[in-house]
């Protein structure tokens, strides 16, 4: 009968110079799990082979500098987003980016001449030309109003990456050779199996070794186009100090239109006390009058002596 596992391959009957077992293979250095479908030597032989894996070196080099991945994100100021858009497609092509994503919104143009609306790019641009990409938006589209960073080392995942994946082609390789070797059906079954199972394996770990390549051979970039007023536009990067005397004056104009809209506001919400107070006082008021008027008219007629009397007629003569 014929035997066959990690290690074991077909013994002829007539030629045992054909056969080989366990021993002649040096085991990968990584613990591959094999659960036969079926039990028997097949099994026995697995699990003998999971037991004596050993270190294996590798054929392929390994990186011996730092991998470095990241990831940056730009907010950019403007009051026009239609002009700034196509700014900042020149602006990435200039610079040797690419755009990944895009998602565009251009509004209509309002009183002030300025165009309203939102823009969101993501770009993908070489490590070394992503300072120089940031600097020439800044320059060219509008005012960068906020930025964040991100870096990676990543030189650990691609040195696993490489190991795993260099296990896995010698496991499919030496499967492979048993393979050929193999006689009994339900070896062979169980040897594509494995193959099998190695191979989609395989594919998923250089799937992420190329995700991981791509972030590190080409950082990603963010870019918010923010619409604000054309006279918000023009203010400083900093916003903290006043350069001119339109700079004053603008600030000016800004804290006292925001002192109109907060009395404004003000008025808007006290108004229904306002109007209720008013009224109330003003019927206070008639009522007080009135009473007023009426212990007026029934007042009692002031006396009259004799004297003023007798003097009365000659008064009126």
């Amino acid at each position: 009968m014929v035997l066959v596992g990690l290690g074991v391959s077909a013994c002829s009957s007539s030629d045992d110079a054909d056969s080989a077992s366990l021993a002649e293979f040096d085991a990968p250095s990584a613990t591959i799990s094999v659960e036969p479908q079926r039990g028997g030597e097949l099994g026995d032989a697995t699990e003998a082979t999971n037991d004596m894996m050993v270190e294996q070196p590798l054929g392929a080099p390994l990186p011996t500098g730092q991998a470095l991945a990241t990831t940056a994100g730009v907010t950019v100021a403007t009051s026009d987003i239609r002009t700034a858009v196509a700014d900042t497609l020149a602006a990435v092509q200039r610079n040797g980016a690419s755009v990944f994503t895009a998602d565009v919104n251009i509004g209509d143009e309002r009183d002030d001449g300025s165009i309203d609306g939102s823009g969101f790019f993501v770009v993908k641009v070489p490590p070394a030309d992503l300072e120089p990409l940031i600097t020439d938006l800044g320059a060219t589209v509008g005012r960068l109003s906020g930025r964040t960073q991100d870096t990676t080392d990543v030189t650990d995942q691609l040195v696993d990456l490489d190991i795993r994946i260099g296990v896995e082609r010698d496991v499919i390789a030496r499967f492979q050779n048993l393979l050929v070797d193999a006689t009994e059906f339900q070896d062979i079954v169980e040897i594509e199996r494995v193959i099998s199972e190695r191979t989609i394996a395989l594919e998923q770990l250089l799937a992420s070794q190329r995700t991981l390549d791509n972030r590190v051979d080409r950082s990603t970039l963010t870019i918010q186009l923010q619409y604000v007023t054309s006279t918000a536009g023009v203010a400083p990067v900093d916003g903290d100090s006043i350069e001119s005397i339109g700079d004053a004056w603008r600030a000016g104009w800004d804290v006292f239109v925001g002192a109109l809209f907060a009395i404004g506001f003000v008025l808007a919400v006290a108004s229904p006390f306002l109007i209720t107070a008013a009224l109330v006082l003003g019927v206070v008021w008639l009522a007080t009058r009135r009473r007023r008027r009426a212990s007026h008219g029934d007042a009692p007629a002031e006396a009259i002596t004799p004297d003023e009397q007798l003097a009365e007629p000659s008064l009126r003569g």
